[in-house]
């Protein structure tokens, strides 16, 4: 049973919704009213619209979105098979994915995690399933704050490395101590399953005690109680001349500095490549200030 049937009364209104973003010109207003017209028992709440510059070998430049609600996979497969076709299954996600008169159309909806079986969605990780291994350890970031999830129980030591290595080839950038706080502290063992919800790609942990089936040992490291610092070519500090790659900004000026490492000089000595040093700044400092436009 459907969870919602837009009245004929809609039709009008999802019409001019689509006509606001100015797709009559590209043929997803023509789609759109035909399939009001021709399936108007079929949920509906609206239409989105999707456009590609280069698409895809095979597939369309403009594309029409069915929203028919978060969790209605009956939906779906009536939308599917009303348009001669099935939907794409992907663990708890239901996909509508064809073509009509030239114009894609896309929907989609998830299986609530309460009506999902997740005991048999419970798996275990390879490589193909994290960000990078090190060493024979699978990691992969976590959240927004740059913390990083361990396979197994592995010395600090080797967390502290992996991390390292992630921080320095991945983000451009050192992770420190901050103010003075020992980044060991930052390591944290624990148990979970991994759970292919709502699919496989795109998985989720759930936190479980040792003696739960499916538990697998896990190792967080809490990377944002630590400070990162900006990499640039190897320098050597003109006080103690030791070498170091590490860039920072003053705290008063602004101005792009390099730092020694060692925690008795800590140096710092202005950038006098900045073109260099610029090129060498990673990518997430970089492109900030483009993200919010």
């Amino acid at each position: 049973m459907f969870t919602s049937t837009p009245a004929p009364e809609r039709t009008l209104h999802l019409l001019t919704q689509l006509e606001r973003y100015g797709s009559r010109e590209n043929g997803q207003f023509a789609v759109g009213r035909r399939l009001l017209q021709e399936h108007p028992d079929l949920p509906l709440h609206g239409f989105a619209i999707s456009s590609s510059m280069c698409p895809e070998p095979g597939r369309p430049r403009h594309s029409l979105i069915l929203r028919v609600g978060e969790h209605d996979t009956d939906g779906i497969t009536a939308w599917a098979r009303a348009l001669g076709t099935e939907p794409v299954i992907d663990g708890a996600r239901y996909r509508l994915d064809t073509f009509l008169d030239g114009i894609g159309i896309w929907g989609s909806a998830t299986i609530p995690e309460d009506a999902y079986d997740m005991d048999q969605a419970v798996f275990v990780p390879s490589g193909d399933d994290v960000s990078f291994t090190h060493r024979g350890l699978l990691v992969t970031e976590f959240g927004e704050d740059g913390d990083l999830l361990f396979s197994g129980h592995p010395p600090v030591r080797e967390v502290l490395a992996a991390t390292s290595v992630y921080y320095r080839d991945t983000c451009g950038q050192r992770l420190r101590p901050f103010d003075g706080h020992d980044l060991a502290d930052s390591i944290t063992y624990g148990w979970c399953r991994f759970v292919a919800y709502p699919t496989r790609t795109d998985w989720r942990i759930r936190s479980a005690s040792q003696a739960t089936p499916g538990a697998l040992p896990v190792t967080w490291m809490y990377a944002q109680d630590g400070h990162t610092q900006d990499l640039g070519s190897l320098e050597r500090c003109p006080d103690c001349q030791r070498p170091s790659r590490g860039l920072d900004y003053h705290p008063t000026t602004g101005q792009l500095v390099h730092v020694c490492p060692s925690p008795v000089c800590r140096h710092q000595w202005p950038v006098t490549d900045f073109l260099s040093s610029a090129a060498a700044e990673p990518a997430s400092r970089r492109w900030r200030g483009w993200r919010g436009w």
